[in-house]
């Protein structure tokens, strides 16, 4: 997360930047907010340029176009709306998705955010799952429905290939409400279903899982060896038990909007 304070500067360094990797444009007047908002894209994976004002953002987006813009209503100086419809209304930046992020509970104005085309609106405090999907949607030519998060948790599977080999390490180091990716230095051929049973502070969650695509140690830059996996069985309590434990990664010592 990079905070606009030079906003040329700042500015620069995204247009260096902006052949390599896209990133988000976060707009926000409310210091809390925008330090609050901008730690949680990061975890979930977004490169996020931060500033506090309309004109700012502008100047930004000049200098190196975002992949999306997500913007407070309530600004100094120009508003969020305004801002909207300065992006809509140029053709050089009609294209770029604007998530509009705000407190207000104006029903006029969220009319007149979305008759402006605005591609999401949602209030504050958003839920980093909705906030994800609103993401996802604007952005994503195949939006993703559930927070993919790296993590590092044990974890095992069945249908073990060598006899004795129970001690082979596993663990899973990607994790969604709706698969994994378990790193293993024996994947299982794709299409295999297994029982797999990872441990969430220290409770085993268990569920049966397919392999849709296996990565194996090759010649060339190091790949990490392993399984990406989607669950076909889960019980309600253990995606529940899921769903908490990123909700909770995700929001770990951020202060509450």
């Amino acid at each position: 997360m990079k905070l606009g304070v030079l906003v040329t500067e700042q500015a620069t360094k995204a247009s260096d930047n902006s052949r390599q990797k896209s990133f988000a444009l976060l707009v926000d007047g409310h210091v809390r907010d925008l330090f609050t908002t901008g730690m949680i894209l990061q975890r979930l994976d977004y490169d996020i340029y931060i500033v506090s004002t309309a004109e700012d953002a502008l100047r930004m987006i000049e200098a190196a176009t975002p992949a999306l813009v997500i913007t407070e209503l309530s600004l100094p100086q120009m508003s969020g709306l305004e801002l909207l419809v300065r992006i809509r209304h140029d053709p050089k930046t009609k294209m770029i998705p604007v998530i509009i992020h705000t407190a207000s509970d104006d029903a006029n104005r969220e009319t007149l955010c979305r008759a402006s085309g605005c591609a999401s609106y949602i209030k504050k405090p958003v839920e980093p799952d909705v906030l994800y999907s609103a993401l996802q949607q604007a952005s994503e030519a195949t939006p993703r429905q559930y927070i993919r998060m790296r993590t590092l948790l044990p974890a095992r599977a069945g249908g073990l290939t060598a006899p004795g080999d129970t001690m082979s390490t596993e663990y899973v180091s990607e994790l969604s409400e709706n698969g994994i990716f378990l790193c293993t230095m024996r994947p299982r051929a794709i299409k295999t279903l297994l029982n797999v049973t990872i441990l969430i502070h220290s409770m085993p969650v268990k569920v049966k899982a397919v392999v849709l695509r296996c990565v194996t140690l090759g010649p060339g830059p190091f790949r990490e060896p392993g399984m990406g996996m989607k669950f076909e069985s889960i019980s309600h309590t253990d995606r529940e038990l899921i769903r908490n434990f990123i909700k909770g990664q995700i929001i770990k010592d951020i202060p509450t909007q």
